[in-house]
């Protein structure tokens, strides 16, 4: 039988620890990405696309962006890219994971004139549950001139 003394025992388990540290030193867990940018961070390779809402605006009666909620199942989070379709307004979107969630984290961004943007990510794996809201903006007057009402998505 061989016989370990305390001080083997004890190197031996600190070369464990420091093999295990480095073998998951490259994976960042998936809360790290909560306020970061999805195309930066890798997020948006495996994305795709949860729920789309038109965004209205009622002064003009007509769709003047869309609102998408996109999800990474690799980072476990979700994001909202907002498009807008008219020069002269900005279409703002937002998401909120679900209180009882994953500390209430949340993120805006907007789409000025006819382009698109993105929001930070959240983390929200699985089926947690997140709501997102939006509104159109005129540029020249800040007057809000339509609504996403909030969307929540589990």
């Amino acid at each position: 039988m061989k016989k370990f003394t305390k001080r083997g025992v004890v190197a031996g388990a600190a070369t464990l620890l420091a093999i295990a540290g480095s073998l998951v030193a490259g994976a960042a867990p998936a809360q790290a990405y909560t306020g970061t940018d999805p195309l930066a961070s890798g997020c948006a390779a495996d994305a795709y696309t949860v729920a789309s809402w038109g965004m209205y605006n009622s002064k003009y009666g007509e769709y003047q962006g869309t609102a998408e909620l996109r999800a990474s199942p690799s980072c476990g989070t979700n994001w909202v890219r907002v498009t807008s379709t008219v020069p002269g307004n900005r279409v703002y979107a937002a998401i909120q994971v679900v209180e009882g969630g994953y500390g209430g984290d949340s993120a805006a961004a907007a789409a000025f004139d006819v382009s698109t943007s993105w929001t930070r990510m959240v983390y929200a794996p699985g089926h947690t549950c997140v709501n997102v809201y939006g509104r159109i903006v005129d540029n020249a007057s800040n007057a809000i001139e339509g609504e996403l009402p909030t969307q929540t998505v589990c």
